[in-house]
């Protein structure tokens, strides 16, 4: 049984949502928000649990938010750290328990022995997470703000993945391809790649390289964006291994315009 006041939550909750369509519709001047959208939140005198939360979704807010939910404590916060660390840890969330085994075969070299050439020693893969910004917390993103609960855990499996490897471009033999700086994410298990495909080798002599793959009947060879480098050639001997394939650039810094000067 519902209870007494909860005709008075409900309305309550509605009063929010007109407030945050309000809010929508200003910070997405040019993109009205469609209240159709809401038909269902709007008219039932008791929604499902899944339309509330694709109503806040749709809003870009939380379910809290349209309860008039007082924002989370310190000690609140500290306490959905824990509980959700106990998740990761009791149910392996990240996969973290085969990585090391798997990460191993793949990237072989210690680090103090790893020859840099064409790329420094690769580093485990690691992403900032974007907030959900609240309706009602203006616009922007905060530098170094806690993310809520929901948005590390809708997160978690976009931003660790123990078979992705950053790498900082040496060079500019894949110009303009990629630049001397850029950091890049190659994939371990793409080790099976198609021709024209950017990938990641390490040499024992020559250090680590990255080129574009082709094959020659049993020769395979990496070839450069910029024309000014030559080809690598990877023979038949066990001196080379492919790491991966380049998935995307990460980052990649930013030159000012420098004016001649006369």
């Amino acid at each position: 049984m519902p209870p007494r006041d909860f005709d008075e939550r409900i309305r309550r909750m509605r009063e929010v949502i007109r407030r945050r369509v309000a809010d929508y519709d200003q910070r997405h001047r040019y993109r009205r928000f469609a209240i159709r959208r809401l038909g269902g939140l709007l008219r039932s005198d008791d929604p499902r649990l899944s339309t509330v939360m694709s109503g806040a979704d749709a809003l870009e807010t939380t379910i809290g938010d349209f309860l008039s939910e007082p924002p989370l404590g310190a000690e609140d916060r500290e306490r959905l750290r824990e509980f959700i660390e106990f998740l990761i840890l009791r149910f392996d969330l990240l996969g973290s328990n085969a990585t090391p085994k798997e990460e191993a075969k793949v990237i072989d070299v210690d680090e103090a022995d790893f020859v840099e050439r064409e790329f420094d020693y690769p580093r485990p893969h690691h992403v900032w997470i974007v907030p959900n910004t609240k309706a009602a917390a203006g616009s922007g993103i905060e530098i170094d703000r806690d993310s809520e609960v929901t948005e590390v855990l809708h997160s978690i499996r976009d931003v660790y993945n123990g078979r992705l490897r950053v790498i900082r471009v040496i060079g500019d033999s894949m110009s303009p391809v990629l630049h001397g700086d850029d950091k890049v994410t190659f994939d371990t298990r793409l080790v099976s790649p198609k021709e024209g495909d950017v990938v990641v080798v390490y040499d024992a002599v020559r250090g680590g390289m990255i080129g574009y793959w082709r094959r020659d009947g049993a020769t395979a060879w990496l070839d450069k964006a910029n024309g000014a480098f030559s080809s690598e050639r990877l023979d038949t001997s066990d001196a080379w291994k492919l790491w991966g394939t380049i998935t995307r650039i990460v980052d990649t810094p930013v030159s000012p315009r420098r004016r001649p000067r006369h």
